[in-house]
Order: structure tokens, then sequence, then C-alpha cells
């Protein structure tokens, strides 16, 4: 198997289980405690790696929309809803409002297959989380992903040029900044070593190890296939939610899951993609 694609699979397992992961780390501790044991822990060790920050205030606002802040909305998206898998689904449908955006912002021409997409995603999510059982944990699931969007458009602006490596160690360890004032507001703590170990592991799988995997996916496949395949990351998430914490999701969360996973499928198409695919 090419190495590449060995990489993707690891990463697609890695995030996939943070999720159900993160809902067991939820029993024991405050999901602002949880983010901060994830990017002081994740950060120390991608600094080791990689040996290097790059930082300045731009980078700060960066980390900020992706990380710190993206961070916190995914914890209490995941502990606000009754499937981390449907969480991951609407955390994911970053790409969409990632299009939505460009549109407005960078001035992006859009086909009709990612109108289409971005239509598909929102009607997804619709029938996922179900017309009267819109939940809380699903709204702060959906600002995650328009967090980590706006993060995206940012990072195309300001900082497209910079050592991903050396940012994103930079950003995870800047957002403790953040998030430790935050995890004084809730007052969720134990010493249980199952709350403690499910959160070391998020820091060292999820956050370090998910995030080396990434990069080394985007330089060997580019960005474009690495990003779509992740797009397999919340059907990963149900699976381990079903293994971990017997939590199966409902008809209607599984089939609106499949067409949000189409939806932002499709919004990764540019123009000229089909025209160069003949």
């Amino acid at each position: 198997m090419n190495r590449s694609y060995l990489y993707l699979i690891v990463l697609v397992m890695v995030w996939g289980s943070a999720f159900p992961v993160i809902k067991i780390a939820l029993d024991y501790l405050s999901p602002f405690l949880i983010a901060l044991v994830r990017v002081t822990v994740g950060g120390t060790l991608l600094l080791l790696v990689s040996r290097k920050l790059i930082y300045g205030k731009k980078e700060a606002i960066s980390a900020v929309l992706n990380v710190g802040l993206f961070m916190i909305l995914l914890n209490l998206g995941v502990e606000y809803s009754s499937n981390p898998g449907l969480t991951s689904t609407m955390i994911y449908t970053q790409p969409v409002f990632v299009t939505v955006l460009s549109r407005f912002v960078l001035r992006e021409r859009l086909i009709p297959l990612q109108i289409l997409g971005v239509v598909l995603a929102f009607s997804g999510v619709l029938i996922s989380v179900g017309s009267t059982d819109f939940s809380i944990g699903s709204i702060i699931a959906i600002l995650g992903g328009l967090t980590w969007a706006v993060g995206t458009i940012y990072h195309r602006l300001y900082l497209s040029d910079r050592d991903v490596v050396g940012l994103n160690t930079f950003m995870s360890l800047f957002s403790a900044l953040l998030i430790l004032p935050l995890s004084f507001v809730d007052s969720k703590f134990s010493l249980d070593p199952v709350g403690w170990g499910s959160t070391l592991l998020l820091a060292v799988t999820a956050q370090a190890t998910g995030f080396l995997l990434w990069f080394k996916s985007v330089n060997m496949l580019g960005p474009v296939k690495a990003s779509s395949a992740v797009l397999l990351v919340p059907v990963s998430s149900y699976l381990f939610s079903a293994l971990l914490l017997r939590t199966a999701p409902t008809l209607l969360e599984g089939l609106g899951s499949s067409i949000t996973l189409l939806g932002v499928f499709l919004t990764f198409l540019r123009p000229g993609t089909l025209r160069r695919s003949r």
C-alpha cells in the first residue's frame, strides 16, 4: 500500500475516534480542561518534533480561530450531543462554509456542482438533527465548523506562506492562554485515571500525531485529495462511537449525515476540475 494512503487511513481512525473519546473524558473533566490539556500537551509534543515556532499577531488571531475557539466549541458540541458521530458531521460542514465565504471574501467563482453541494450539505444537516429536535449540541458543532472556516479563510489571506508545523505548534501553545481562564468556569474535575487517560490520549493522538499525519498527507497527495479523504472522519466517528459507547446513529442521522458528506465532497470541486479530469 502507498505510504501516503496509509497515513490517511491512520489519520481518519485517529480523528474519528477522538469524538467518542472526548465523550468519555467529559464524564470526568470539563470541556475547557480537556481542551487545555489537549493543546498544551499536543503543542509541546509538536514543538519537540518541529523545534520551531512561527509566531506574531496574525498567527495569534489564527490560533484563536483555528484552535482555541474551535476546540472549545468542538468539546461543547460533543458534550451536548447524543452521538459524537453526529457532532463530527456537523463539524465537517467546514468546507461548505469555506466555499460560501470564498465566494464573497476571496471572490472565487463557484461552479453549479459546488452550489448543489452547499444545498445538499445543509439539507443533510436538517435531516440529521431532525426538524423538531435541533439540539444545542448540533448548533454548537455547526458554529465550530463556521469558526474553523473563518480561520481557514484568514489563513489563506495572511498565513499561507508560513511553515505549517511551526505555525500549528505556536497556535496550539498560544491557545492554552485563551483556554486557561475558561477552565476555571466549569469546576468539573476528577482524579479518575479514565478521564485523564482519555484526555492525554487525545493530546498525543488527535492533536500531535493527527496534525503530523495530516501535514504528511497534504505534502504527498495535495490538499484537495487529502481533504476529500478526511471526509471519512465522521464515518469513522460513528463506528468508534458504536464500539466505545454502544451508541448507534438513528435512521435520520445516518441518512442526513450521508447527504451532508456528499454535499461537502462536491464543494471541493473547483472550476476546471471536471474539464481536466476528462
